[in-house]
């Protein structure tokens, strides 16, 4: 990681990181009114642009343009460019980005987890800059029982970019989609601002043009840019046609006209027309070439290419390439380059716009062939000694490519032996690494889920857990979170049933292990004040676990349990060995118990600030999974903190909301209600309202005696003080 240095307003300031360098148009013309939305967006407050258009549109030279202007003119604290056509891992980008705001801190070295340090060092003031291509990869693409049209599929990525469109800090970030963010529409006009590009301005179009050699009068290009329109692809792969096929005379280019083999809007069927001037005049070792580069989705270099179709053997997959030598075929993709039909990007790698792959690859006439050749040219790269599923991103990324190509080739079965048995199915990637989104990624590709237990574990990850109910509907008690106490009490399970007993008050037995359980058993010791059994519990179970995420739960019931016995160093260490895996793998779930803990830490060290960071995330993660049950405890703490800082209302605000959610007929949570309710006495007798304060602790303490509660005394003592104020004379004045 770069070193920073201070900038003007006396903020650390460091070295861009350009991860992915945005292609430059060709040709760039016109876009005034786009570059002005976003000079105006730079200068005023934080939040997140949506640059949004179709395929082909301009949006990421609009951003690569502006880009260009701040690094010369306005430079920013810190600006990040990441590519979702380039790497569509969510977790990569956000590690990455952790590393870099955070001046090179990660996991590894701080404990403290990634996600939290990447919002912490967004939060500190400084005018940070995110830019973000291509993030339709990485988004819903239709509504269905699942969510809605244009979510992001990735739970942390949706939370960064809704904390920066809610304006936590002073970060901005500019995103490229080809459809809006829903995640942050509820923004809109606020933290959240879009700008459509669709069409270029007349001038524009006409210097585009004209930047081919395409010759002829204004009126001449204007007639030729009202029958295609103003998309900035359509317009650039034009003038790149004419200026080759038809010696730059605009009157021989061929009008589009109504097609009925290219249905779709206008302007769709605009670019299909100039794709097929270059299928049908390119010589046709050109259009094989070009054909085969719409197989690789995220690039592929001339070693890949020579290998999987030059030589002896491979002319059934090379097509009009057959026979020829690479250094023609390396001429032939400087052409393609040269024509704007491909990219070389800066790793050597050539890549294709989507738009104009979608068109050549469904032109393809035998993709299944080609994509088998593709397959088996990644089976030897992935060849490996038989050492277990692997953990290196590098070969991840690898496998799952492959089992893509094998889909795409027919080969249903090999994909599906590559995942469960060389990427280790559920029990690795899930429970193991953590990796729900490539798991997630991965099963859906399949026509039919091939591993519904990995699909409900990463529903439930993300914390959708409705849709994960629908693929294991006997897991019930993963709603405990949910607060479904009083339905989960008459469970068939008998250890559903006791731990929604438990929690409602009633004394029964706590179950001697609790796998899988979203709160595990320890933690109901932990409700008890038995601190040693607690700690038993949670010893076993992470020793007898077969499984990363019930040892995560484990790790985080014995930081909790440690800083109960003031063991605060031990419950660091605790923490942060959890939180390794925890933050790696995105569980709402954990996250939010995570957050808890972190908070409780922060409050008895005195570190305000950091308290206050923790249970905003946890209170955002609970609202947004609906986990009733731990945001009763973290409304607790919230009103707790508010007090300290000296916020009273707040504190009620907060408070007066968890005895709420504690009290819900559905939910009933007498332990969180006996939170709730001490620390509300202690509000109303910050507020001097003494007689409220009475009615609340004495209500709290005859809870707490009932449960066995160790905060009885607490409650006990906070109520003699109200009983005193209520009976001393009134103050004066």
């Amino acid at each position: 990681m770069p070193t920073t240095r201070s900038s003007r307003k006396g903020h650390r300031r460091l070295p861009p990181l350009i991860v992915h360098p945005l292609p430059a148009a060709p040709a760039f013309a016109g876009r005034e009114r786009e570059m002005e939305g976003l000079r105006l967006f730079w200068r005023s407050r934080p939040g997140v642009l949506s640059l949004v258009g179709l395929g082909g549109a301009g949006k990421t030279a609009v951003a690569q343009r502006f880009l260009q202007e701040i690094l010369e003119a306005d430079p920013s604290d810190g600006l990040l460019v990441w590519s979702f056509y380039e790497e569509p891992d969510a977790n990569a980008f956000l590690q990455t980005a952790c590393r870099y705001f955070g001046g090179g801190s990660t996991p590894d070295a701080y404990g403290a987890g990634w996600f939290h340090l990447l919002k912490e060092a967004l939060g500190d003031g400084g005018r940070y800059l995110l830019v973000l291509d291509g993030l339709e990869r990485v988004q819903r693409q239709q509504t269905d029982a699942g969510g809605i049209y244009g979510e992001m599929e990735d739970p942390l990525l949706r939370g960064l970019l809704t904390r920066l469109a809610a304006r936590s800090g002073n970060a901005r970030a500019i995103l490229t989609t080809r459809f809006p963010v829903a995640d942050v529409e509820r923004w809109h006009g606020k933290g959240s601002q879009v700008i459509d590009i669709d069409q270029l301005d007349p001038e524009a179009g006409r210097a585009l043009l004209r930047s081919h050699g395409v010759r002829g009068e204004d009126g001449a290009l204007d007639a030729l840019l009202s029958a295609y329109g103003g998309h900035a692809l359509t317009i650039d792969l034009l003038g790149g046609a004419i200026a080759r096929f038809f010696a730059g005379d605009p009157a021989a280019a061929p009008l589009p006209g109504p097609d009925p083999q290219e249905p779709g809007s206008r302007q769709a069927r605009c670019l299909a027309r100039v794709l097929r001037i270059y299928e049908e005049r390119l010589p046709p070792r050109e259009v094989a070439l070009l054909s085969r580069l719409c197989i690789f989705r995220f690039g592929v270099d001339a070693d890949a290419l020579e290998a999987i179709f030059l030589g002896p053997g491979r002319e059934s997959v090379a097509g009009e390439m057959a026979g020829i030598a690479r250094a023609q075929m390396e001429a032939d993709l400087e052409e393609l380059v040269r024509r704007h039909l491909t990219v070389r990007e800066a790793s050597g790698k050539f890549t294709i716009h989507p738009a104009v792959r979608d068109h050549f690859y469904s032109r393809f006439r035998d993709p299944v062939q080609v994509h088998d050749a593709v397959r088996r040219h990644l089976t030897s790269l992935s060849s490996r000694p038989g050492i277990g599923p692997p953990s290196d991103k590098a070969t991840l990324d690898l496998l799952e490519e492959l089992i893509h190509h094998a889909l795409q080739a027919g080969s249903l079965r090999e994909a599906e032996e590559i995942y469960r048995h060389r990427l280790g199915g559920n029990d690795h990637l899930n429970a193991r690494l953590g990796e729900y989104a490539r798991t997630w990624r991965i099963l859906r590709r399949f026509p039919e889920c091939p591993d519904r237990s990995a699909l409900y574990h990463c529903l439930r990850s993300f914390g959708r857990f409705e849709e994960a109910l629908q693929s294991r509907p006997q897991n019930r008690y993963i709603r405990l979170l949910n607060g479904c106490l009083s339905a989960l009490a008459c469970d068939p399970s008998e250890t559903t049933r006791r731990f929604a007993k438990f929690l409602q008050g009633d004394s029964t037995p706590i179950p001697e292990r609790s796998p899988d359980m979203p709160l595990p058993a320890a933690w109901l010791h932990l409700f008890r004040g038995d601190l040693e059994q607690a700690r038993r519990t949670a010893e076993s179970e992470r020793e007898l676990s077969l499984y990363q995420d019930d040892v995560a739960r484990g790790g985080l019931a014995l930081a909790e349990t440690a800083r109960r016995e003031g063991r605060l160093d031990e419950c660091r260490r605790q923490l942060e060995e959890a939180s390794l895996w925890i933050l790696h793998a995105g569980s709402q779930e954990h996250l939010c118990l995570m957050h808890l803990v972190r908070a409780r830490l922060a409050l008895d060290e005195e570190r305000l600030p950091a308290a206050r960071a923790a249970l905003e995330e946890g209170v955002h993660t609970a609202r947004e999974s609906d986990f009733r049950l731990l945001l009763v405890e973290l409304l607790a703490e919230q009103a707790r903190l508010a007090l300290r800082e000296g916020d009273p209302i707040q504190a009620r605000e907060a408070a007066e909301e968890a005895r709420t959610l504690a009290r819900a007929p559905e939910t009933r949570f007498a332990w969180g209600e006996v939170s709730a309710l001490v620390v509300l006495g202690e509000v109303l007798l910050e507020q001097w309202r003494y007689g409220q304060a009475r009615d609340v602790l004495a209500e709290g303490a005859a809870l707490a005696r009932r449960l066995g509660d160790p905060r009885t005394g607490q409650a006990e003592r906070l109520l003699r003080e109200a009983e005193r104020l209520v009976q001393a004379p009134p103050r004066a004045g």
